[in-house]
């Protein structure tokens, strides 16, 4: 049992914290580690980390951010832990569509241009895809974008229209 003073609100506050991001946490990490079970370790170390901070949790401006930040960090530590020989972070797979829940929008993407899109998304470069996979898929703005993966917002600008072009070049056979 984690050893850190609290009151019953304090953690009936950090259960919801838990049950509201959690998924979306592990998702995130998904981007980065391709093992589920390993995603799901990480997204509970960056929940403890959170609890052991419990004291300063009211200081935390942005949730959110801040919970896609530690994330990142901590997905980083586990691919540097892990593979401590350089690799090819272009070589792994993303699947685009893994862990999301369905939406009316997505009931009228044939099985195969999902294909087809999940592809091309996996052949953008490594940062592009990134980008492209928090503003489109995790719906965060171009500043927060920019913060998670630590680049400006004109970064993120370009590097999202870049990956357009290229899916729209891709998907539509034209260049």
């Amino acid at each position: 049992m984690l050893t850190q003073p609290s009151n019953n609100r304090s953690e009936q506050l950090f259960r919801l914290l838990v049950n509201r991001y959690q998924s979306r946490v592990i998702r995130f990490i998904s981007l980065f580690v391709n093992d589920r079970l390993v995603c799901e370790e990480l997204s509970s170390e960056v929940f403890i980390s959170l609890w052991l901070r419990g004291c300063v949790l009211p200081d935390i401006a942005d949730m959110e951010k801040y919970l896609f930040i530690v994330a990142k960090n901590k997905a980083i530590d586990w691919l540097r832990k892990e593979r401590e020989e350089t690799f090819d972070i272009d070589s792994l797979s993303i699947d685009a569509f893994h862990y999301t829940e369905t939406t009316p929008e997505s009931i009228y993407i044939s099985k195969e241009t999902a294909s087809e899109l999940n592809a091309a998304i996996n052949e953008l470069p490594h940062r592009t895809k990134q980008a492209f996979l928090l503003v489109r898929e995790q719906n965060k703005t171009y500043k927060e974008a920019a913060e998670i993966l630590s680049v400006s917002v004109k970064t993120i600008e370009k590097q999202l229209a870049s990956a357009v072009q290229k899916l729209k070049e891709k998907l539509t056979g034209k260049k």
